[in-house]
């Protein structure tokens, strides 16, 4: 169960701003479980607790996107002489990509103005694969491979179990649940085998498959609901 404050969940889901829902809340307008809630620290639990707005509020439509990042291309936050995700394509106000993908790594990430979704996927908490592929500059054994199922140290931390599947000598899918910064690099540098290229071919149950680079594809109605019961939240 995840535990949020009221005032933030507001803010997430474009009912209001924070400070409008700070207002709302001290106003008396907003119930939870059918009692008045007037703490703006106040705090609920996601799919349990029950929340009412008396006061009628702004809707701001919710949308979910699959972009397939070129390489080269940084996340968020460009510097000069760089080019950013929103650079290459048009949003919608308020879509932002959920994590990042490393200027020199390629292929899916989400884009969303959702954050509720935002959370659930990135949080390593709920456990949510991120499937790779690898090339590497030489062979990897497969007591590497092994190594890398079974958890390495990086960053002065032993990683998750995770899951190999051997593409060739020089090539395997690496399947992680955590995101810690350049954790497949740094993983493979941890068994001797630096990394030559990456991409990212899946999240959760949505897969890279024919999208291009550069290319965007917005969810459909049936995708948006696996997307809602993979993260276990009630839309």
């Amino acid at each position: 169960m995840e535990l949020i404050r009221i005032q933030r969940y507001l803010s997430e889901q474009g009912l209001a701003s924070r400070r409008e829902a700070a207002a709302w809340i001290t106003a008396g307008y907003v119930s939870l479980n059918g009692q008045k809630v007037t703490d703006t620290g106040a705090k609920m639990v996601l799919g349990v607790d029950t929340l009412k707005i008396d006061k009628p509020a702004r809707y701001a439509p919710k949308y979910y996107f699959l972009f397939n990042k070129p390489l080269g291309i940084v996340t968020v936050n460009a510097q000069k002489g760089e080019r950013e995700i929103k650079d290459l394509v048009k949003l919608p106000k308020g879509v932002v990509p959920v994590g990042r993908l490393d200027k020199d790594t390629g292929g899916l990430i989400f884009l969303t103005n959702d954050g509720v979704v935002a959370r659930r996927i990135m949080d390593p908490v709920f456990y949510h694969e991120k499937e790779y592929e690898v090339t590497l500059y030489k062979p990897i054994s497969d007591k590497a491979l092994l190594n890398l199922e079974q958890g390495v140290y990086i960053l002065g931390q032993k990683t998750r179990p995770a899951k190999t599947k051997r593409l060739g000598g020089y090539k395997f899918l690496l399947t992680i649940t955590e995101g810690k910064n350049r954790q497949v690099r740094r993983m493979c540098e941890a068994v001797g085998c630096p990394v030559r290229l990456l991409l990212r071919k899946r999240i959760l149950n949505f897969h890279l498959g024919e999208l291009k680079p550069g290319q965007l594809k917005e969810l459909s109605n049936n995708e948006k609901t696996v997307l809602f019961k993979t993260l276990d939240i009630d839309r």
